[in-house]
């Protein structure tokens, strides 16, 4: 399997800039992300990169829409949830477009968060420690929204796929409530054999596992270890332990030594804006990696 770079890996925030860049920097393979600015003729971009010779996965809140939403497939609001579903069905049918063999999107949460608090749990433990929060019925509506988009996308020969959420210890310190789904091996192993579905697997993004084996007191190895017979693609980034930081890593990453044992998924370099010389040593090692 060839190694993916993250939109978010460029220093570009628009498809056209992303294009433009990764051909001169000779990579191939690109995962559409979040970040991205809304662009109305998407579609033509995405082609014109095609012709010139890219390979593209759609992930997340790709594509953006031109007003922020909050996408959640437990969200208890029927409005946004409708939302969320639609966007999923919309970054499938693009999938098509594109060819890649799924669409991932993160977890879900039972929390009615705010666009503008996305990736700021300091603000997210503020608005949530008085907050209550009902795992049991936001696993219930997220068993029932995945398999609608699974059975969506299994239709058009498509898999879905989920990424673990990442909880950090500056959030449990403030509100000790977890609202996040999927950030343990439990839940993990557990959602897998409720949902049912064939065409449904795990993203497992290396950055969320290390910060959330902090705050809650796992050993990334052994989550690893649990959810591995549903991995179907990686998420590759390092940080600090206690923020989700998606930094470049070297041979020294906790994760690196096990990539071996998913050579055969999609793994997707997810450090964030990196400068040319960082991003083709990341995507060189990778690959060296992959191919030995």
């Amino acid at each position: 399997m060839t190694v993916y770079v993250s939109s978010g890996a460029f220093q570009s925030r628009s498809i056209a800039a992303v294009v433009d860049d990764a051909v001169r920097l000779g990579i191939t393979h690109v995962e559409l992300s979040s970040g991205l600015a809304h662009a109305p003729a998407l579609e033509a971009d995405i082609r014109r990169g095609m012709d010139l010779g890219l390979t593209f996965l759609v992930h997340n809140y790709f594509p953006a829409p031109a007003d922020p939403k909050v996408l959640n497939l437990t969200a208890s609001d029927p409005d946004d949830l409708a939302w969320s579903i639609a966007h999923c069905k919309r970054a499938i049918d693009l999938s098509l477009v594109v060819g890649g063999g799924f669409y991932s999107l993160h977890s879900g949460y039972a929390a009615a968060l705010k666009a503008h608090q996305l990736g700021k749990p300091d603000e997210q433990a503020e608005a949530f420690k008085h907050a209550a929060i009902d795992r049991d019925a936001a696993y219930t509506l997220m068993i029932r929204s995945v398999r609608e988009v699974a059975d969506y996308a299994g239709g058009k020969g498509k898999s879905l796929l989920l990424e673990n959420n990442v909880i950090s210890p500056v959030y449990l310190a403030k509100a000790p409530a977890n609202p996040l789904l999927m950030t343990d091996a439990a839940e993990i192993v557990r959602f897998m054999k409720d949902v049912d579905r064939t065409n449904v697997g795990f993203l497992i993004d290396t950055g969320h596992t290390k910060v959330s084996g902090t705050a809650l007191g796992f050993d990334p190895h052994a989550f690893l270890d649990a959810v591995a017979p549903y991995v179907r693609a990686l998420h590759l980034s390092d940080n600090d332990g206690r923020e989700d930081q998606n930094l470049p890593f070297d041979e020294n990453a906790w994760f690196y030594p096990r990539l071996k044992e998913f050579r055969d998924v999609p793994w997707v370099l997810e450090a964030y804006k990196l400068d040319d010389d960082i991003m083709k040593r990341q995507v060189a090692m990778l690959g060296t990696c992959k191919a030995a």
